[in-house]
């Protein structure tokens, strides 16, 4: 069986940006973690996340991010297609997160699949507060990883 990570990424104190770990928050509250599924909250841990990275087969990770789309909109990219969301830079942790995968890399610890749930920001002042248009889609959001997980649970246990 494949080992799954969650990972909320994103900082609480950033309106929109705090999306990520948001939804990491309701769905330890939702889903009930296993010796093959854990979620973390990683916020804006950076190099602290690589071996919780390094344990994963399947790394799911959902963050808000800025590519110029409509606010709220809901996207996922997998594999190589996740590098260049984060050239764009939304927030510090961003970079971070390239460079943890990048490390992950170099010593061989990658996850085999890497699977990225992002939501475009409309806000990312210092209010702590969701924008109107992202709070409306975080329901979608949190719907398409719920989804993505049941699809590899499946797939690991055949």
């Amino acid at each position: 069986m494949k080992n799954i990570l969650i990972l909320g990424l994103g900082n609480l104190l950033m309106d929109d940006d705090s999306a990520g770990v948001v939804i990491a928050q309701e769905l330890k509250n939702e889903i009930l973690e296993d010796e093959q599924l854990k979620i973390v909250e990683g916020g804006t841990l950076g190099l602290d996340l690589l071996n919780y990275i390094a344990w994963a087969d399947k790394l799911i990770i959902v963050d808000a991010i800025d590519m110029g789309f409509e606010p709220g909109t809901v996207i996922r990219a997998e594999g190589q297609d996740i590098d260049p969301i984060f050239e764009s830079k939304l927030s510090p942790h961003q970079m971070g997160l390239k460079d943890i995968l990048l490390a992950a890399e170099l010593i061989g610890d990658r996850p085999e699949e890497i699977v990225l749930f992002g939501i475009q920001v409309e806000s990312i002042q210092m209010n702590m507060t969701l924008s109107e248009k992202v709070k409306k889609n975080m329901q979608k959001l949190k719907s398409k990883v719920i989804e993505e997980l049941n699809i590899s649970k499946n797939f690991s246990r055949g």
